[in-house]
């Protein structure tokens, strides 16, 4: 039986705070591609996270991403594999 991938949500230390990311899997079959949603100030972002290898997730639009936020791709690539 193969494990569910289901949309899931974290908090992540950045400073003084927790940066709350909701991702969600854009296939159900498997861990290949995520849209990740945050919030920085006043503004929410959507911004994507994909695989390659299937090993290590990388965010593919940075632009999108609030800059503050790029230095926590390794947590959310951690986050993504052990969920």
């Amino acid at each position: 039986m193969t494990k569910e991938i289901k949309k899931f949500n974290i908090a992540l230390p950045l400073d003084s705070q927790k940066i709350h990311f909701d991702l969600h899997p854009v296939n159900i079959r498997e861990k290949q591609l995520y849209q990740v949603y945050t919030r920085f100030g006043d503004k929410e972002y959507r911004f994507h996270m994909q695989t390659e290898d299937g090993e290590k997730f990388r965010i593919t639009d940075k632009m999108n991403c609030p800059k503050e936020y790029i230095n926590l791709e390794t947590n959310l690539s951690e986050a993504i594999i052990n969920s």
